[in-house]
């Protein structure tokens, strides 16, 4: 299957466009400048480091535009990156983490975007026989600037055992003459004269000597994690440096009193940018980072304050934005939103399960989205379903975000145990009663199901007919789909878990009185990325191609892998066919319909930073088989909630006949392609004739 990402799809909410709805969602960002297109315009690259993803964006007419297309051309990254010019010639350059150090991917480009990796270890000389590589924490972020300014760039992190920041400084421009070489040499081992504490600072510290800081007897232990960001924000001619703890929600401003050669820390403003200027403070729960990019297209470079951890912080409203009104070198930031990039793209918080399902019936395929939940300060996230309804029509869909916690999901109190709302909602839909209407069943993170059933009203209504549905527990984060996995007319449910596997639960009982008392674990010998993590976070969609199945299943890296021979296999080993080339973040999960009546599957993929990325696709929802004759019936969406289209060269009477043999529809079809009407057709199984050619299909 040849996937096409789509950003064309209309999204809006409250009547207001998302303009870069599909950009996949924004959790713990790290911010840099780029010439993506090499236009001689700076653009701006997004990297998550909750699912390590890329989001590149076009600087069109001092408008930030998603531009997908620029993520395969930048090399695999993880942990951090930074954009900088390590060679002086005028083109960003990428440092990034590598297994405790950094390395270094030379920017390579002429006419279109390219690296070529420097280095995947730098090394300093720490005054010993050989060099070492500089130690950088995959939690941190380091420094890169010119901080003697001597033309090269430097680097600035804090020694492995904390406290002291190391100033590793760049011989490039003493030894050659120019700055496309990377030799660098442990220059002063307590960069700035100061000790770093829990968010607090011993200054003067000559010679690395410092009085001890005595914390609180009852305090944290010692931090595990900071973000540097050098500026010279007093214009004297010296970098002063914004420090991020984390275990801590604000800024530290350190001002440097001493000079490009001799730093000396004198001041530290610990609610900046507010006592630098009129603004407020950075907060932000937790472990702030401060980035400096011109994010206003104004050329003056302005202060963006994001989280640096991807779990258990701010997921929704992370990249706060401060305008700078004065200069580079001495700047005036003033507050202007916390939710920068993130206001203007689908964005549900932390995790996004999408399914598709037509809540009103009106033969359109719907959205409805669980997620991990939106962050909720000193507590528990609150996890919900949203619902995007669709507005479009059945050849050009599109999405009106009408409600970010459908159902109310978030206020009741599935967790029995603890008498509080669930955590990680999955939602998927079904029949589960036999009265012709689709109830919902929405898998949770303690491995648990709960059962709401649909009262039949139009648009429906939910309430909960059981929390923890049959007992079924499959441990922990459950994702589960109901569908006919032995095509015996009863549904069955799959379940994907942390672990990586997933369960099969066959019904036992009847279309009205399902039952469900076994749970065969490793359902195809299926354990997703066992070989790399043993939480693979399998999120299945099992999928029927035209009278086959396929099983889509997202995982924890956000890889989707595709598995086949499963009918009449259904104990047996599945094969596995492909890897999906998506690539849209962590914690992944599909899913798949045609919803442009091309006769083409699309794809809605979900991932952890809480957005939703569109794909077309090459696959034929029509027959694939080799013997196929355009005569033969082509009839789809099937099931169907109103519209069935049929698509062959034959014209004639075409009749519907319903379970009985009663003709509920005669149509002259005259084209190749017609879409009928079902609007008047009662829920139920149907036969279309058409001259010597009949197809079943279903009315939900």
């Amino acid at each position: 299957m040849d996937l096409y990402r789509d950003t064309s799809v209309n999204v809006i909410e409250n009547n207001t466009n998302f303009n870069n709805a599909w950009a996949s969602g924004i959790n713990a960002a790290q911010f840099n400048e780029i010439d993506l297109d090499l236009d001689g315009t700076m653009d701006l690259v997004v990297f998550d480091k909750s699912g390590n993803k890329l989001i590149p964006y076009l600087n069109k007419n001092g408008k930030f535009v998603f531009a997908p297309k620029y993520k395969s051309y930048f090399p695999e990254l993880h942990d951090w990156v930074i954009f900088e010019d390590y060679n002086c010639d005028g083109k960003k350059d990428i440092y990034t983490y590598t297994s405790g150090g950094l390395g270094i991917y030379k920017n390579t480009s002429s006419s279109v975007l390219n690296f070529s990796l420097v280095t995947d270890l730098v090394l300093s000389d720490y005054g010993g026989p050989n060099p070492i590589n500089i130690f950088i924490s995959a939690v941190d972020i380091p420094a890169v600037s010119d901080v003697d300014y001597d033309g090269d760039l430097d680097i600035l992190t804090f020694k492995i055992t904390g406290g002291f920041i190391e100033f590793h400084r760049n011989m490039a421009m003493e030894q050659t003459g120019n700055c496309d070489t990377v030799i660098f040499q442990l220059e002063e081992s307590c960069w700035g004269n100061f000790y770093e504490g829990l968010n607090n600072y011993t200054l003067n510290c000559q010679n690395c000597q410092c009085p001890p800081i005595i914390n609180h007897p009852n305090a944290k232990q010692k931090h595990a994690g900071s973000t540097l960001l050098l500026i010279d924000i007093d214009n004297d001619y010296d970098k002063d440096i914004v420090l991020g703890d984390i275990s801590f929600s604000n800024l530290n401003l350190l001002i440097n009193g001493g000079d490009s050669t001799n730093a000396n820390m004198i001041y530290v403003d610990s609610v900046f940018p507010a006592n630098n200027s009129n603004t407020m403070p950075a907060s932000m729960d937790i472990f702030p980072a401060a980035y400096y990019v011109d994010a206003t297209n104004d050329g003056i470079k302005d202060l963006i304050v994001t989280s640096n951890s991807e779990n258990n912080s701010e997921n929704f409203t992370s990249c706060w934005l401060f305008n700078n009104s004065g200069t580079n070198t001495n700047a005036d930031f003033n507050f202007n939103q916390n939710n920068f990039l993130q206001n203007d793209m689908i964005d549900l918080g932390s995790g996004c399960y999408p399914t598709f399902f037509d809540y009103n019936n009106d033969g359109l395929q719907d959205l409805v989205v669980g997620n991990y939940g939106y962050h909720q300060s000193g507590g528990n996230p609150s996890s919900s379903l949203a619902l995007f309804k669709n507005i479009g029509s059945i050849d050009t869909p599109s999405f009106d975000l009408i409600d970010r916690d459908w159902q109310n999901i978030s206020s009741i109190n599935l967790n029995i145990n603890l008498n509080i709302p669930a955590l990680n909602l999955s939602p998927t839909f079904g029949d589960l009663d036999g009265d012709q209407d689709m109830d919902m069943l929405i898998g949770d993170a303690n491995g648990k199901l709960h059962l709401f059933n649909n009262t039949g009203s139009n648009p429906p209504n939910f309430f909960l007919a059981e929390a923890e549905y049959k007992g079924l527990d499959v441990g922990y984060f459950a994702f589960p789909q109901l569908v006919d996995v032995n095509r015996d007319g009863l549904l069955d449910i799959i379940i994907g878990e942390q672990s990586g596997t997933i369960n099969y639960c066959e019904n036992t009982g009847t279309v009205s009185s399902p039952i469900f008392d076994t749970i065969i674990e490793y359902f195809g010998g299926i354990d997703i990325e066992s070989n790399i993590i043993s939480s693979g976070f399998s999120t299945p969609k099992l999928y029927d191609n035209n009278g086959l199945y396929e099983l889509y299943v997202g995982s924890f890296s956000g890889e989707t892998y595709v598995f086949d021979n499963i009918d009449n296999n259904l104990t047996g080993i599945f094969d596995s066919l492909t890897i999906l080339n998506l690539n849209e973040g962590g914690k992944s999960m599909i899913t798949m319909s045609d919803i442009n009546n091309d006769q083409k599957t699309d794809l809605i993929v979900g991932n952890y930073s809480g957005g939703l990325s569109y794909f077309s696709s090459d696959s034929l929802v029509v027959s694939n088989s080799t013997n196929y004759s355009s005569k033969e019936l082509n009839i789809y969406p099937n099931p169907t909630s109103r519209y069935l289209s049929i698509n062959n060269t034959i014209s004639g009477d075409l009749v519907i006949l319903n379970s009985l043999g009663d003709i509920v529809l005669h149509h002259n079809k005259s084209t190749e392609k017609e879409t009928l009407d079902l609007n008047e057709l009662s829920a139920g199984i149907y036969l279309v004739k058409l001259k010597n050619y009949t197809a079943k299909f279903i009315v939900k």
